[in-house]
């Protein structure tokens, strides 16, 4: 089992006022809480790469101390890393509304292979393959939860926020991302993500003996962080879905190699 080496919040936040929040955070680009928001976007970026994840630190550490003047260093690869994360987010948060709506039951259950069929079948960009659906969820899946919070969180700022910024020097449209969301609110994606590890570890499918997430290897969000969780909505799977998984074939059921979201209500 691997716990994150994130400091507690001074003091516990709960009941949170999600229009406040957001309106208040995107509204400026103080780091509020670095000492939580650094560790736990090195963790995100590179879930399993410690060196990666050192290097990372100093190119984070400077974001706070950005400007105008002198605006943040993007670190490498953000580009690529965001856009693997949107899929694993897409991934996880159709096999949550598959897991609460209590499909495919005599099927075997919800299972990560049947939410990477639903979001192959729906994707419109190219290279949303299978496999490397696959290959993403391989690499990111022991962060899963708080990719797919920060996800939830950066689509919810971009639904509210489309016409009109929150504030003069806040964030722009374009910089509602994931890697933001994680920078400036790490509290309220690790709100999130505490109630996704908990669904992503407590539900196993019928007929299979593992949970979404590896027990053994996710990153969990430490005990007495001082976060109450915040559950994101639920959606419903539409019948076009329905549809789709049942006409799964049996033999690409589940393998590997076989050849997009909103939040949050508090």
């Amino acid at each position: 089992m691997r716990t994150m080496e994130i400091p507690p919040f001074p003091r516990k936040i709960e009941n949170v006022d999600l229009n406040t929040l957001l309106t208040a955070r995107l509204s400026q680009t103080t780091v509020m809480w670095p000492a939580q928001a650094i560790p736990l976007l090195g963790y995100m970026c590179y879930p399993n790469d410690a060196a990666e994840r050192e290097a990372l630190l100093p190119t984070i550490l400077r974001w706070p101390q950005a400007s105008e003047d002198m605006p943040p260093t993007v670190p490498k690869e953000l580009r690529r890393i965001q856009h693997d994360w949107l899929r694993v987010a897409d991934i996880f948060h159709l096999h949550r509304d598959l897991v609460e709506g209590q499909h495919q039951a005599r099927r075997g259950g919800p299972s990560i292979g049947k939410a990477i069929t639903l979001v192959e079948a729906n994707a419109k960009s190219r290279g949303t393959r299978a496999a490397t659906l696959w290959s993403d969820w391989s690499t990111y899946k022991d962060v899963a939860h708080l990719v797919t919070a920060a996800s939830l969180i950066s689509a919810e700022a971009r639904t509210r926020y489309r016409a009109k910024p929150p504030g003069p020097n806040g964030l722009t449209f374009n910089q509602f991302i994931p890697f933001q969301m994680a920078m400036l609110m790490p509290d309220l994606v690790l709100a999130v993500g505490i109630e996704l590890e908990r669904l992503g570890l407590s539900v196993v499918a019928h007929a299979r003996t593992e949970p979404a997430l590896d027990p053994e290897t996710l990153w969990r969000i430490p005990e007495g962080i001082n976060v109450a969780p915040i559950a994101p909505p639920l959606r419903k799977i539409r019948p076009q879905d329905v549809v789709v998984l049942n006409n799964r074939r049996a033999g690409n059921r589940g393998k590997a190699n076989a050849s997009k979201t909103t939040l949050v209500s508090g």
